[in-house]
């Protein structure tokens, strides 16, 4: 029996510790999809919590028919796609492609080692990536999240969104397809040359 299945099955007999160990676990993990998901931190850090609340007090009714890990984010994904829908809004992030056009970020000091003067640089290029996944729909920028940011198999995810393979495997064709197509202008800026 897996480490998260006994912290489960002692937490179905009423062990506040066994859950607040699975909380310390994946807290983290969690945070970090919703912040990508909702591309706000505010809203990110409510759905989590409201996340983990919703994993608790379905704990009863947990079956181990996948695991715990994939069964905690298929909660934390419907959690963060209800949340953004109650929001209706995407932050006021600025482009890569501004970025880039006012000087404000350099490609080549973005690769160099780490300096004091450097971080802002990465911050705002890290903002500018979110911004950008935040153009992408929902569904899109939930796949791309769970599979190439949070490292989930195929199966993890269609298991997590409770959808098939197949609609998972289209669903990230068409939003690194649009992905490509938001990024091009900046690769080109950067490189002075088009994608392969």
């Amino acid at each position: 029996m897996d480490q998260d299945l006994k912290l489960v099955r002692r937490c179905q007999r009423g062990d506040l510790q066994a859950f607040r160990k699975l909380v310390e676990r994946y807290e983290g993990r969690i945070y970090t999809l919703a912040c990508s998901i909702s591309g706000d931190r505010e809203v990110a850090r409510d759905a989590a919590q409201e996340a983990f609340f919703r994993a608790y007090q379905a704990l009863p009714n947990f079956r181990a028919e996948s695991g715990f890990y994939t069964w905690l984010y298929r909660i934390a994904v419907n959690t963060c796609l209800n949340a953004a829908r109650k929001e209706r809004r995407r932050p006021d992030g600025v482009s890569l492609e501004a970025l880039v056009e006012s000087g404000k970020v350099s490609p080549e000091r973005l690769f160099e080692t780490r300096h004091p003067e450097n971080d802002l640089e990465r911050t705002e290029l890290q903002e500018s990536i979110q911004a950008v996944l935040n153009r992408l729909s929902p569904d899109h920028r939930t796949v791309v999240v769970l599979k190439d940011i949070e490292g989930l198999s195929q199966d993890e995810i269609a298991d997590a969104l409770n959808c098939s393979v197949g609609t998972v495997k289209s669903r990230l064709s068409r939003a690194r397809a649009h992905l490509r197509d938001l990024l091009r202008p900046v690769y080109t800026e950067w490189t002075g040359g088009e994608p392969a």
